[in-house]
């Protein structure tokens, strides 16, 4: 796991850019929005108010491996660190963060194969994928070593061309939590053993899904690929208009047809150049178990013996002593590995059963009992600085609101909220969604929430959400109150009610609009 000496050296020489930014935004002596322009790039945001900022770590594959764990819990105690998300691109982010705290940690990230450099900004940023890469038992096959490359080549390409916005790459296996059909460029593992690439997609602005622009090529040309795209992206993208900067835009532009032509020129021009077919070893697992777990949280791996965990705590933001206890624990293990996933979720994977109740204990009540409880949700406007409404206390106040009702949120689906029109929470692929907003009533702006149905971000069946209309936050406990009663009064959870009764929640949803 690691990238050439050039390019380490290459960022350490950027670090003197990335301090005196730091340095310049806490003495107040650059400007929030110039900082946004340098901190970006090497995973650094200022935070509402301006008082503080965050640093985001990226994971080759998004696996964070011993010897990281054990720094991230040393780096917790260390600089006093209070608060840690997973976030929707597989990252990790700690925030409420100053200065100083931010310029040793980024630092000794380095020193741990954790590369924050390009984790932000216009830059290839973190390659996602289905978090049991390697050890679902249904998976076509083992895609780990063709992520890892990838990952590592991308990072490796992080200032080397100049490009118009954000490139996203994402690997998709049993299931679609590496986004294969919504990034910039995603490969879908098939049966066969090849892969499907689809390309131009995104959410946001002009939110798509991409293209299927080649089918069943071999795993060892996935280098040309992302260097082909990258190319594309650089010279038929928009770098004047920000809001049509995207891949996707020019995927829209040119057509689906004209868009896969031009893919596999560029592809084809990458053959050209050099060769970069790779020749990987296999991903083996040694550890041997022999223990069954007792917690109903284990489910087995393909590796006889092993098993694995997920863990959600609520809108991604887990409990700082349970991360450091779970990290700490983990870490201690033998071939374990943390993943993180795109639900804000991480998947500890290569546990023995006795390991897997250890693990089990330490989560704890911290970890989602059912669909509502595993909602994603970004940090949200009382941190983010672009947030327009604070999502993750939203998705706090509505289970709050209903258990002091006395009612359960176990019929509820799994929400997608974001703060603002972005895809941090990813309410354009969400069931029921909602994105930070202000309503005017009586003449006065409220604050409020777009409301979101029947988005589904798997590759069969995919669709992007239809939007219902604006409530204010205020009314939206009220909602939710009346959505469980129906619920209830039905027998049915909301995926089987709402299957019926297609237009169900409008009807709930109207006296509040």
């Amino acid at each position: 796991m690691a990238i050439s000496e050039e390019v380490r050296q290459r960022f350490a020489g950027e670090f003197e850019k990335f301090q005196k930014g730091i340095e310049g935004f806490f003495s107040k002596e650059i400007a929030p929005k110039d900082f946004k322009g340098i901190g970006g790039g090497f995973g650094s945001y200022a935070e509402r108010g301006f008082e503080s900022a965050m640093l985001r770590l990226r994971f080759f594959g998004s696996r964070i491996l011993p010897y990281q764990m054990k720094f991230l819990v040393n780096a917790v105690k260390k600089y006093d660190l209070k608060q840690v998300h997973f976030t929707t691109g597989q990252c990790i982010q700690f925030h409420k963060l100053q200065g100083e705290q931010i310029l040793e940690l980024y630092k000794e990230c380095f020193e741990h194969d954790i590369y924050n450099r390009g984790t932000g900004g216009d830059n290839l940023r973190n390659v996602t994928a289905s978090p049991l890469h390697g050890v679902h038992p249904a998976e076509p096959f083992a895609v780990t070593p063709y992520l890892q490359a990838v990952s590592e080549y991308a990072v490796s390409l992080i200032g080397t061309l100049a490009l118009p916005r954000k490139y996203k790459i994402g690997f998709s296996v049993v299931d679609n939590e590496g986004h294969a059909n919504y990034k910039d460029l995603g490969f879908l593992a098939k049966e066969n053993g090849k892969f499907d690439v689809y390309a131009g997609g995104g959410i946001g602005g002009g939110s798509a899904f991409g293209f299927l622009v080649d089918e069943d090529i071999n795993p060892n040309e996935v280098l040309h690929h992302v260097e082909g795209m990258l190319h594309l992206y650089h010279e038929l993208g928009d770098f004047k208009n920000r809001g049509k900067a995207r891949s996707r835009f020019i995927a829209q532009r040119l057509g689906e047809e004209e868009f896969r032509k031009a893919y596999h020129e560029y592809l084809a021009k990458s053959k050209a150049a050099h060769d970069l077919t790779l020749s990987v070893e296999p991903y083996t697992v040694n550890k041997v178990g022999t223990t069954t777990p007792t917690t109903v949280l284990a489910e087995p791996q393909k590796q006889e013996g092993l098993y694995y965990i997920q863990y959600k705590p609520l809108v991604g933001t887990p409990p700082m002593d349970v991360f450091v206890k779970l990290f700490d624990y983990v870490g201690g293990l033998e071939e374990t590995e943390i993943r993180i996933c795109g639900d804000e979720s991480v998947y500890i994977v290569n546990l023995t059963g006795e390991e897997a109740d250890a693990v089990a204990a330490i989560i704890g009540d911290t970890h989602a009992k059912n669909q509502f409880e595993h909602t994603v949700s970004c940090v949200g406007a009382t941190i983010c600085q672009i947030g327009f409404q604070d999502s993750s206390g939203l998705v706090k106040v509505i289970k709050d609101t209903l258990e002091a009702e006395g009612l359960s949120t176990d019929k509820l689906p799994q929400l997608h909220v974001s703060g603002c029109p972005s895809s941090c929470g990813t309410h354009q692929v969400g069931k029921l969604g909602f994105h930070g907003f202000t309503k005017v009533v009586d003449k006065q702006p409220q604050p409020a929430f777009k409301v979101f149905v029947n988005g589904n971000g798997e590759v069969e069946g995919q669709r992007m959400s239809d939007e219902l209309g604006v409530i204010t936050v205020e009314d939206i406990p009220k909602f939710f109150v009346d959505l469980v009663n129906t619920l209830e009064a039905a027998g049915q959870d909301y995926d089987a009610w709402n299957a019926v009764h297609p237009e169900g929640l409008q009807s709930v949803l109207a006296k509040y609009l």
